[in-house]
């Protein structure tokens, strides 16, 4: 099981001689902004169209105000931890009501992040499937906890219609508004403004977190019907392959720099009690970070593969990828665990002025197989301008952390 130590010390980066965040978020061409105009009117309508499906009672629901604090609290990709989701879940949604919802997140992501979105939903079907067999026979289906909760069983009850949607602030103003979808391993946190100026209007989605269990889904028992279908199939291993190639393309004296001895702790913790992250914050763990621009061309080439997994998620309308990439490029990168063993447990994270990037991989709250890390978490997070919830840091604090050192900061723990 990862072990994890609590507490960082931060250092300031100097910001690179080309390059901050205040240049990085202005690099706004006038057909990115004719994009960002036509894109935030997609949604604008999609929206629209959405909440003329719903009835009165349903649009008292959904329709919050923008200084709600569910808009900006903790990720409740763990359900356990969340007493109340407002908003409207999607069972309680008609079938055109329905359809009007995957419309407007159809419209607010790329291809690959709705079908993201979608599979990860798809996947609590699965879950559901694998976790009855436990509850039938325990013996044979044995399930793993974390280090805090070993007796963990799974809920009672999974679905891929186990989410929630809802609006914050009046989308028909000039002021700032948005969207949060949310459930099991997917939070959509959707920050939306009219355009004004040259600028053009800002749609996008950050921060952007999805999880997997299991990420291969290993041997089906007779008698199961999704989970025979699905057998062998693979979801987020990609990314977490991605990574660990790059790190395997470095000299170990390059890899060192970036090595973690223990899994880290909330590095950008916060909520709305806490000011907003300081972009040019770095941590300081055991080493200072692998420096992506100081890397061979190849090197740097395959880490960007790994980020491109992430942006690619986003609509080509919300960002200039060019901008992203190259800001991401003066960050640094930090890994812990088994970085040659696709099944390991691992942990990865690349941070730039502008960007937040982090996978997890471990061995928690799910089914037992022959499998060690079959279980991911992973974000992306834009710094400049979302709200200020680190996305891991808080999992990992609960989960992945020894029981004696949780005891000590007096933090409680809950179940996938």
């Amino acid at each position: 099981m990862l072990a994890a130590c609590s507490e960082w010390p931060v250092r300031q980066m100097p910001p690179h001689p080309s390059k901050n965040a205040s240049a990085v978020s202005a690099s706004v061409s006038p057909l990115q902004a004719q994009f960002r105009n036509q894109y935030y009117s997609d949604v604008h309508q999609a929206v629209a169209e959405f909440l003329a499906t719903l009835s009165e009672a349903q649009k008292a629901k959904i329709q919050l105000p923008y200084t709600a604090d569910y808009r900006q609290r903790g990720y409740c990709y763990v359900l356990a931890q969340c007493a109340e989701f407002p908003g409207l879940q999607l069972r309680d949604m008609t079938a055109i009501q329905k359809i009007a919802l995957n419309q407007l997140l159809m419209k607010s992501l790329s291809g690959a992040g709705y079908s993201r979105a979608i599979q990860i939903m798809n996947r609590e079907y699965l879950l559901e499937e694998m976790e009855s067999k436990y509850f039938e026979n325990p013996a044979q289906f044995p399930v793993v906890g974390d280090a805090n909760k070993p007796d963990w069983q799974p809920p009672a009850r999974r679905g891929g219609d186990a989410y929630y949607l809802a609006i914050f602030g009046d989308y028909e103003s000039n002021e700032p508004w948005g969207i949060r979808f949310e459930g099991h391993h997917l939070s959509l946190n959707i920050n939306v403004q009219k355009g004004h100026g040259q600028r053009g209007a800002r749609v996008q989605v950050s921060p952007f977190f999805y999880g997997a269990s299991p990420v291969i889904v290993p041997q089906a028992p007779a008698g199961t019907s999704r989970w025979q279908q699905e057998e062998g199939q693979q979801l987020l291993l990609r990314e977490a392959w991605l990574a660990r190639r790059a790190l395997q393309a470095m000299r170990a004296d390059q890899r060192q720099k970036g090595e973690w001895n223990q899994l880290p702790g909330a590095a950008l913790d916060g909520g709305t009690e806490v000011p907003r992250v300081d972009p040019s914050a770095y941590l300081n763990g055991a080493n200072p970070g692998v420096s992506l621009r100081e890397l061979e061309p190849m090197q740097q080439a395959l880490m960007m593969r790994f980020v491109d997994e992430f942006l690619q998620t986003q609509s080509a309308d919300a960002a200039n990828f060019d901008v992203v990439r190259n800001d991401i490029q003066q960050g640094r990168v930090w890994w812990f665990g088994d970085w040659r063993d696709l099944h390991g447990e691992f942990y990865v994270r690349i941070q730039s002025h502008g960007y937040l990037i982090e996978l997890l991989q471990a061995n928690t709250f799910g089914l037992k197989s022959e499998i060690e890390g079959n279980h991911i978490h992973a974000s992306f997070r834009n710094l400049q301008s979302d709200w200020n919830v680190n996305p891991l840091g808080r999992h990992i604090k609960m989960h992945h952390m020894k029981k004696h050192h949780m005891e000590m900061h007096h933090v409680e723990s809950d179940g996938e």
